[in-house]
């Protein structure tokens, strides 16, 4: 009956006079009013009027339609019959799709989700409803007389009322493709909470139509709407609109990121029914395709929720499955529009088969490796452009244009917890070629400057002595591939650690170089370590060599920078140390490694050595260095001496070049160093000597002659530093000069006379004792002119330290005659003979410390004459 009565009403929706079209849509309201809860069959008809009004042009035709909507979906939902539900959806798309008033179209958005609720709540009744739609358009049915629903119903094998649920997201899915940014931005919010909300109700095979008819059509058409948009700027007098929203090509990013992040997290929160999919395969490739795509964008905000979106997908830490914990829940949830169930925390493998695992994480290991080269190793050469603008005055046009050509910090940072997750799962897989592509990424990355957009509380600064996340991610990811346990071993997360909140800066060390890290003997796995020291000592050059922007910019005002300056030191260090360790542990657990490995360590200890007292760099970065040379030549002398003087050539040249260089560095002008200081850095040249004469000097005949000459000349020259050399290179250090005269001498009789070391010793021996006559007499000379003004107590301390030394000397040569009586050449008898001249002019000496040595040195001569008549 309503039928009949009702059939006029829809026949008039050709007409065109507003006024016939007004009185037409009063009446669809008078009839809700009055019967719309005993329409029954009716109800097409009425919303076949209804949506007719959502095309007009007349804004006060397309309100009273939409009003009648809303009255629909508030009031009578529940007096809709299942089969006139989906026309519901479809009326309430169309009316979110008119561009006649915005607010329509935002509240349709609204209705849908209204529409949802009802469907999850009444899921029960009007899945039967609709059950009996399918058996009443069996195969059979012509389709010229069937809806739109009704073919698709037909010709889909999901059940009817997963159709429906697809209809549902089809029509949001429209709604993110809206020119308008509020319609998409409300849109895509409701989309994606709709699926997470009711997404429990669809069958396992749905989710593959969601997916492959819903979701990835809308991340393709929103792409390329993304990248065609205008970059025109929509500011107006009317209306303000703040900087990253002011054109419609920044509009367009907000809704990509938005379909992409929810993209992503339904991946999440639905893996367990997404693995099982006959097609997951494919599934996990597109999205992975679609990230990659989205991560190389120059759009900050897209590239950085590609890389969110990427990282909650492998992230098996956090991956959350919401299911029902039981039919009685379940029931309980009906009433309430959640029925989410408890959460679980579960990783990705549990559903995954072996093959289809590796597969997932292979595929994720080439998207972070496409990624990685095309957004970071190939914006390499995007850094010139800095250099063009440190050298002009500030540009913040230029700056801009400059920074959107690079990945941000968080873009990186992402990035490489992602290849932590990825790894995880490949280890097995993971191959040294691998190794060289992720270096190649980690090399590329850490020069990257960052934006002062960045605030300052997220990145430290380069006053601070703290890595920035980015470099402890660094040392995270080589690590990974070597060692199983924390690569720091001083976590900021100890006792006593201050707690930090953010995101972007970490405060763990890597500061014993003595620790010994767990190493496997397996040979896949020991193929990386000289890999993995190999990059880790690239990674200290940082400490003394940072990027060339850094040094440049050194002494600038911040102000006039146009990147935020960070510290390069902490994260060159704990790659040093990390190195050190590696190698040591490698040694002591019998792993062998390249023999070049310990002059790759020299080559790259070497820069932070010659900082030593420099002006530019924190002393730790040189005091630390220090440290880790000592354990190398700890470690690898041993093993360096078996090979024999003929091995290791390149080792042992670089070892003496280290040696003269950083033992003798003088102290720039300008530069106060207190006593303390002094007293530090002496520590550490002896620490260094006294190494040498443990582990090197015993086994000395197995080094190269070359570097044995080149040693006793750096003993020799430190056993008697002083300013008269012509080389002024600080205060006097006594006990450094003491330990190397002291070196020297061992060195000088711990060979028999045969051997090759014995006329090397001879020749140090000469030269030093030039060295005492010729301070000796300028002593002398100095005291004389300077009547009754005492020397500098520097001088009477070396002129102390010189007699001491010839005592020492006198008294060894004593002792080897004894056991061998030819062993000391006739020609250091006469030089030592020629020294009494000089001590005897010594003795009017002013000062009783010197004339108390002297005495000792005199009486040594006695002994001396005596042996040498002797022996006459």
């Amino acid at each position: 009956m309503y039928i009949q009565l009702l059939s006029p009403l829809l026949s008039l929706q050709s007409v065109l006079h507003v006024d016939v079209r007004q009185r037409q849509l009063d009446c669809v309201s008078n009839v809700l009013h009055s019967s719309g809860q005993s329409l029954g069959s009716s109800w097409d008809v009425i919303l076949n009027v209804i949506k007719s009004a959502a095309s007009l042009s007349s804004e006060a035709l397309v309100r009273s339609g939409f009003q009648s909507l809303q009255l629909v979906v508030a009031d009578f939902l529940p007096h809709l019959p299942p089969p006139s539900l989906p026309t519901t959806l479809h009326v309430s798309t169309r009316y979110g799709l008119q561009t006649v008033d915005i607010n329509i179209s935002l509240s349709s958005v609204g209705l849908l989700w209204s529409i949802a609720d009802h469907l999850y709540q009444n899921k029960e009744t009007i899945r039967v409803g609709l059950e009996g739609l399918r058996r009443g358009t069996g195969s059979g049915t012509s389709q010229s007389g069937l809806t739109g629903f009704e073919k698709r119903v037909m010709s889909s094998p999901l059940p009817v009322f997963d159709v429906l649920w697809v209809d549902m997201f089809r029509g949001l899915s429209e709604l993110c493709a809206d020119e308008r940014a509020a319609v998409r931005k409300s849109s895509a919010q409701t989309l994606f909470s709709t699926i997470s909300a009711h997404g429990t109700l669809l069958h396992t095979h749905t989710w593959e139509t969601v997916l492959g008819e819903v979701l990835f059509p809308l991340l393709e058409k929103v792409h390329t709407a993304t990248r065609e948009a205008s970059t025109s700027s929509l500011q107006s007098s009317a209306l303000l609109i703040h900087h990253t929203r002011d054109s419609a090509k920044k509009q367009w990013a907000e809704t990509q990121v938005l379909t992409l992040s929810g993209t992503a997290r339904l991946f999440q929160s639905r893996w367990d029914k997404l693995v099982s999919l006959p097609n997951f395969s494919k599934t996990w490739t597109t999205l992975l395709s679609t990230i990659k795509l989205c991560a190389s964008s120059t759009s900050v905000e897209v590239s950085v929720a590609a890389t969110n979106s990427f990282l909650s997908i492998v992230n098996t830490e956090t991956i959350e499955t919401k299911t029902e914990t039981s039919q009685q829940q379940q029931q309980d949830n009906n009433g309430s529009g959640g029925g989410e169930g408890v959460v679980l925390v579960r990783p990705h493998p549990v559903s995954l088969p072996p093959k289809l695992k590796r597969h997932v994480w292979k595929q994720a290991w080439d998207t972070w490796n496409g990624i990685g080269t095309d957004c970071v190793a190939r914006r390499l050469p995007a850094l010139e452009g800095l250099h063009s603008i440190l050298k002009t005055p500030l540009n913040m046009e230029r700056v801009d244009r400059f920074f959107l050509s690079i990945p941000s910090q968080k873009f990186l940072v992402n990035l490489l917890k992602i290849f932590l997750h990825i790894h995880d799962h490949m280890k097995g897989d993971f191959t040294t070629k691998d190794f060289a592509l992720l270096t190649g990424v980690l090399h590329a990355a850490l020069p990257m400057p960052i934006s002062k957009d960045v605030s300052p509380f997220l990145v430290p600064s380069a006053s601070e002595n703290v890595m920035s996340s980015l470099h402890e991610l660094v040392l995270r990811c080589v690590g990974a591939v070597f060692s199983k346990t924390d690569v720091f071993d001083d976590p900021a997360s100890g006792d006593g650690a201050p707690e930090v909140k953010s995101l972007l800066v970490k405060k763990p060390h890597v500061v014993d170089v003595h620790r010994v890290l767990p190493v496997a003997t397996d040979k896949p796995r020991v193929s990386f370590y000289p890999l993995a020291v190999t990059e880790l000592l690239k990674f200290s050059l940082l400490a003394a060599e940072p990027p060339i922007f850094i040094r440049n910019s050194r002494g600038a005002p911040p102000a006039s920078l146009p990147f935020m300056g960070v510290n390069y030191a902490p994260f060159g260090l704990a790659a040093q140390a990390l190195a050190v360790q590696l190698y040591r542990s490698c040694v002591l657990a019998g792993v062998s490694l390249p023999s070049e490995v310990p002059e790759l360590f020299l080559k790259s200890l070497l820069p932070a050595l010659k900082l030593k007292h420099s002006l530019s760099v924190a002393p730790q970065v040189w005091t630390r260095t220090v440290s880790s040379l000592l354990v190398v030549l700890q470690t690898s002398l041993p093993l360096l001496l078996q090979q024999g003087p003929g091995a290791n050539e390149g080792f042992w040249a670089l070892l003496a070049t280290t040696l003269e260089e950083f033992l003798f560095i003088p102290i720039p002008e300008g530069k106060e160093m207190t006593g303390e200081k002094l007293r530090d850095c002496e520590n550490l040249d002896m620490k260094l000597i006294d190494l040498l004469r443990k582990d090197l000097l015993p086994l000395s005949q197995k080094a190269p002659p070359s570097f044995l000459r080149r040693l006793t000349a750096v003993l020799n020259r430190g056993s008697i530093h002083s300013a008269t050399d012509g080389v002024a290179t600080g205060p006097f250090r006594e006990n450094f000069a003491r330990v190397c005269f002291e070196a020297l001498l061992q060195f000088s009789f711990i060979h028999s006379q045969d051997s090759v070391g014995s006329s090397t010793s001879q020749l140090a021996l000469s030269a030093l004792l030039e060295r005492c006559e010729g301070v000796l007499t300028k002593f002398v000379a100095d005291e004389h002119l300077s009547g009754a003004c005492p020397l500098p107590r520097s001088r009477m301390n070396e002129v102390s330290l010189v007699l001491k030394s010839v005592s020492i000397l006198i008294s060894s040569l004593k002792d080897a005659q004894k056991e061998h009586a030819n062993r000391v050449d006739r020609g250091v008898w006469r030089q030592v003979a020629h020294l009494y001249p000089a001590l005897v002019q010594c003795v009017t000496c002013n000062s009783s410390e010197v004339r108390t040595t002297l005495k000792e040195v005199l009486d040594q001569f006695s002994d001396f004459i005596t042996m040498t008549m002797a022996n006459q």
